[in-house]
């Protein structure tokens, strides 16, 4: 009966399904398969062209502050295109533009899964909660083979706990929000806890900053709502705790944290730079040295590596990896737009879609949690790592971002009527 019941919802909406369809697997593949996340990003993009003639229409309708979030898109993308100003190294700003264009790309598929009117946020619940097992058989299996080194899928080990933890977050606003019989609250407890087994295996410490957050989140809900009993999140720390105890999990975490802690005083007290927390210290100094030369619009993107290397030819410091990215998004963004690139990154990234999500107009619970736990986990990554230089994790940021808008504008839509 269930199976026929979903067949017949298949065949009676075809394009949520499909749209459903690639949301759950960049859900669950989208920093560990390759190719996944663009493939999605692109199909969702076609699909909209399908409603072309509606866009307009469909944008007319939207509140005044759903047009000012979308607008934040337009602006990044318009920051990565002025920067073009200061831009020495001309080939590899056209190999990052992508970075920036896909926030204006992104506005369309906003568009389409409004003027469908059905929401798909349940297929993001369904591929969080797949991806917890799945992301930690591939960290267990990595770890098995290569013991101590990050664990991570196709990509880097960085953006592949980052998503893991992130589906985390997204499965703790399910069970905050949500009414469910215990069973299920289980499976998705068992799944949360794969999702962290990976995110520590991943061996990325700018990633585990965000877990105190979620705790922080849990409580405010668990002292406010009662949605959750306190049992159940004793018994989830509870079980976190023995993990770090009895496994290698905490043997690990201990030593990177040992290490970061060495890191940063062999920086300051020893100008030791050639680490990876010294290497992201030295860079930020670079960046805003660079930054000072060109304050509006920045260096460009595709030219910071240029900087360290003129740097060393100098003398300065010797040794220390090149990398393009400053592990920073912040920094990144004044190094490589200017003020112009890191008000418009701030817009699209955090402020826009913070105040969609809050809006104290905004009547869906799901929507508001998943939403605030999304940007608040993008915005902790962005201080230690530069995924607004990362594909992938574009394509998941701007994805869960307007599946999460649109349910909450169908949701309120349904309510008012």
């Amino acid at each position: 009966m269930f199976l026929t019941k979903y067949v017949n919802t298949i065949k009676a909406e075809p394009l949520t399904f499909s749209m459903g369809a690639g949301v759950l697997m960049l859900a669950v593949m989208g920093t560990s398969v390759r190719h996944v996340s663009s493939t999605v990003f692109a199909i969702l993009f076609l699909m909209s062209l399908v409603v072309i003639k509606d866009w307009f229409k469909v944008f007319a309708s939207l509140s005044r502050l759903e047009k000012f979030f979308l607008a934040a898109f337009f602006l990044y993308t318009l920051s990565g295109l002025l920067s073009f100003y200061n831009v020495d190294d001309v080939d590899k700003y056209y190999r990052l533009l992508e970075r920036f264009l896909r926030f204006s790309l992104i506005v369309p598929v906003y568009l389409l899964l409004i003027r469908n009117g059905k929401s798909i946020l349940n297929y993001l619940y369904a591929g969080s909660i797949i991806s917890g097992p799945f992301l930690a058989a591939i960290a267990i299996n990595h770890y098995i083979e290569h013991p101590g080194v990050p664990a991570q899928g196709y990509y880097h080990h960085i953006i592949f706990g980052q998503l893991a933890m992130l589906n985390v977050g997204i499965m703790l606003s399910l069970l905050l929000t949500r009414n469910m019989q215990r069973k299920y609250q289980l499976l998705i407890i068992a799944s949360m806890l794969c999702g962290v087994v990976t995110a520590v295996m991943s061996q990325a410490r700018g990633v585990w900053l965000v877990f105190p957050a979620y705790v922080l989140i849990a409580i405010y809900y668990i002292v406010k709502d009662k949605r959750l009993s306190a049992r159940l999140l004793v018994g989830i720390l509870i079980s976190v705790v023995l993990l770090a105890l009895l496994t290698p999990i905490g043997e690990l975490i201990k030593n990177r944290t040992d290490a970061a802690v060495t890191e940063i005083s062999s920086f300051y007290n020893d100008d030791q730079y050639v680490s990876s927390v010294g290497t992201r210290l030295a860079m930020w100094d670079i960046a805003i040295q660079v930054w000072q030369e060109t304050p509006l619009l920045g260096t460009g993107p595709g030219d910071f590596d240029d900087e360290i290397q003129a740097l060393q030819k100098k003398g300065e410091y010797v040794g220390m990896p090149v990398h393009n990215s400053v592990h920073n998004i912040y920094i990144q963004a004044l190094v490589g737009a200017g003020l112009f690139g890191l008000i418009t990154m701030l817009l699209a990234v955090i402020v826009m879609p913070m105040t969609v999500f809050v809006n104290r107009h905004v009547t869906d619970r799901d929507g508001r949690l998943a939403g605030t736990i999304t940007i608040v986990s993008f915005a902790i990554y962005g201080f230690s790592e530069s995924w607004t230089l990362r594909l992938s994790s574009i394509s998941i940021f701007l994805v869960f971002t307007v599946v999460i808008a649109s349910h909450i504008h169908i949701a309120d839509s349904e309510h008012r009527r």
